[in-house]
This record gives structure tokens, C-alpha cells and sequence, in this order.
């Protein structure tokens, strides 16, 4: 599957360190002379308290920020043991609760369009970010880590599926993928919560699939044009975290899948980004995701991205 534009010069023209790292790891160009600087220039940004930037308030560290920096300096073989790591995840569980959840920092003031966040109340999909983060640095047996899947198993709801944040009535689709296909990884495909969850994801992706036909969705009675936001978050959450919903078989051979990547690429501006619904311009960010999960399904091979990205900007070392 081809792009309308090629994304990757927009990329690394306007993407900060952190994006254009997270692009190169993906297609293990980390080790490359423009890898290595971007990877000094990432680690500058760690503030005393351990934590990363938030994007809500750049003063201020944030827990989703922090653990996907940590996430992505353990995929460039950062020392588990040294300094960097160890403040990250020192930083990150001074922020889980008692009882095994984690929010965002309290110290951020959340915008109320940001619902899917709460720096008051545990939030599914980023305590299973912590999971998974945990697991990698090789703390999955420890208090912290089966404490937040306690959580975890707890927040499901009465009718299956999870919400974004604990005391949601109601399934969020991207929140419940992301829980459901960890509780596989941990539990096992016969699991009653990975089966429940699994059926959701079943009509959600029908859902998403008739969206991205469409070109556009109602959300409560709105209609919406499609954009970046709605139409990646069900396949691939985030550009940070494991290709779940990709291993569990969700690859482009699906045609619902394939539905949602050509309405993906519909939607990609004349500049090569995508633009998400709180932004007027193209993220590079959001740009990174797409081309993540275009990776994930199968879409485009690796060596196809490496390629492009040699051809802009890197001389592998």
C-alpha cells in the first residue's frame, strides 16, 4: 500500500528528538550517527524529578511522556540499571496509587477536552503502558507490577471491555484494546477477560472499518470528519508500546484492517502528515504512529521505510 505523499521528510523536518528517534528505532537505525545524537538530545530533557516533558505542560513532567521515553531508551539497550532508567521508573511509581492504578500527574491541569485522561483517578490504558513497561525492565514479579494488573482485572466493566479511566460506565474502544490484548499476553488466549474483550474489539473493528469507508463518524450524535486520532488508535495504540492488536492476527490480509489503512491514507495532507482533530497542522507524531502501524500489518516492509529514511537524512554508522 502506497502513501499519497511520502511522510518521512515531514517527519524529520518537524518532528522533535523523541519522534524522529522512535522512527528510527522502529527500523533499527538507532545505532546511526543521527540515532546517537538524537538519543543525547532525548536524554537532555530528563528533568531532576526523573520524569519527561509533559506535552500538556512542558514545566512539568508527565507519567505518559516518561514512560514511553523509558519504553523507547530500553529498545536502544539503555542500561536497566543506570541512571536515565532508574530515575524514569523511580519518578513512575511515586505516582501509582495504593491501589495499583496509575494517573497522570497530579501537578498537570488536565484540558476537559482530554477525557481519555485524569491525573485524579487511574487510567486504564496508561497502567497497562506501566505493565508493559515493567515486564521490560524485568520487574513483572514485582509489587508494583502485579498491583496495576490487579487493577487492571478490577476496572473491567460489568459487560466486558474496559473504559479510559476507572469509574467510566462506558467501553472505550482504543482503552479496551490496549487492556485486552495485554491480558492475552498475560493470561493466556482462553482467559474470560481477553474473550470478552475480544469480542469488542471484533465490533469495534467493524465499526472502524465502516468509519474509514465512510469518511466520517457520529460521536455523541456529532458528525465527524475521519482523522488521525480516531482511525489509528484501535490498530496500533501508540507508536511506544507492543503491536498487540498485529500479533494477535490483525494484519492487512483482514479487510477491515485494510479499510482503515486506505482511509488513512485518504486523509494524509499534501505536506506527507496527518493532522489530528485539536490540531490545525499535520503532527509529526501522528505521522510517526501511521507509519508504525503500516509496519505492524503488514502494509509496508521494513527495508521500504529504512530506504526512505536513508534517503533523507541518515548515514548509518
Amino acid at each position: 500500500m502506497e502513501f499519497k505523499h511520502d511522510p518521512v521528510p515531514f517527519i524529520f523536518e518537524k518532528g522533535d528528538s523523541f519522534t524522529k528517534l522512535c522512527v528510527l528505532e522502529m527500523v533499527d537505525l538507532w545505532k546511526s550517527a543521527l540515532g546517537k545524537e538524537l538519543l543525547l538530545d532525548l536524554l537532555k530533557t530528563q528533568k531532576k524529578d526523573g520524569g519527561f516533558p509533559s506535552a500538556i505542560d512542558l514545566k512539568l513532567s508527565g507519567v505518559k511522556e516518561t514512560g514511553r521515553a523509558a519504553n523507547l531508551l530500553l529498545r536502544c539497550k539503555m542500561p536497566k540499571d543506570g541512571l536515565a532508567l532508574a530515575s524514569c521508573m523511580k519518578f513512575l511509581l511515586k505516582h501509582q496509587t495504593q491501589d495499583g492504578g496509575f494517573p497522570e500527574n497530579p501537578k498537570l491541569t488536565i484540558p476537559a477536552q482530554m477525557t481519555e485522561l485524569s491525573n485524579q483517578k487511574g487510567v486504564t490504558w496508561l497502567t497497562a503502558d506501566m505493565v508493559d513497561l515493567l515486564r521490560l525492565m524485568g520487574q513483572e514479579n514485582t509489587k508494583a507490577c502485579q498491583k496495576a494488573i490487579n487493577w487492571l482485572r478490577r476496572m473491567e466493566l460489568p459487560e466486558g471491555g474496559w473504559g479510559a479511566v476507572e469509574e467510566d460506565e462506558e467501553v472505550d474502544p482504543d482503552s479496551s484494546a490496549q487492556v485486552t490484548f495485554l491480558m492475552k499476553d498475560l493470561l493466556g488466549g482462553e482467559d474470560t477477560l481477553y474473550k470478552r474483550g475480544a469480542a469488542l474489539f471484533e465490533e469495534h473493528l467493524d465499526q472502524m472499518a465502516q468509519n474509514a469507508e465512510q469518511g466520517f463518524y457520529y460521536l455523541t450524535g456529532e458528525r465527524r470528519e475521519n482523522e488521525v486520532y480516531h482511525l489509528t488508535h484501535l490498530l496500533g495504540q501508540s507508536i511506544f508500546t507492543g503491536k498487540r492488536g498485529a500479533d494477535a492476527g490483525y494484519r492487512i490480509r483482514d479487510k477491515r484492517v485494510k479499510k482503515i489503512l486506505e482511509g488513512i491514507v485518504e486523509i494524509q495532507t499534501e505536506d506527507g502528515g496527518f493532522r489530528p482533530y485539536w490540531s490545525k497542522q499535520s503532527d509529526p507524531l501522528y505521522t510517526g504512529i501511521v507509519l508504525k502501524i503500516f509496519l505492524w500489518v503488514g502494509a509496508m516492509k521494513k527495508k521500504e521505510i529504512k530506504s526512505a529514511i536513508e534517503k533523507v537524512v541518515v548515514q548509518t554508522a
